[in-house]
């Protein structure tokens, strides 16, 4: 039993990475440059496509407004 487990994390893990790489290099050559959605999507751009992940941290960044300065102290 013990070595059909291994088995399978041994061939299955790869297979997934396999399956994954064919279906994000299928989407490029169609065209379809969609944002990471997150989950899935946001890690193989993380992986895949580093500068399209950058750009979607720095963009993300640059909206988020900042903290609002703390209010002067009254003089006495």
């Amino acid at each position: 039993m013990d070595i059909l487990a291994v088995l399978g994390a041994v061939l299955g893990i790869p297979t997934l990475l396999a399956g994954l790489w064919f279906w994000i290099a299928r989407e490029n050559k169609r065209g379809a440059r969609r944002a990471a959605a997150g989950g899935m999507l946001g890690i193989a751009d993380e992986i895949f496509r580093p500068e399209t992940h950058q750009a979607h941290q720095i963009q993300r960044i640059e909206q988020e407004l900042p903290a609002p300065a703390p209010a002067p102290k009254p003089k006495r």
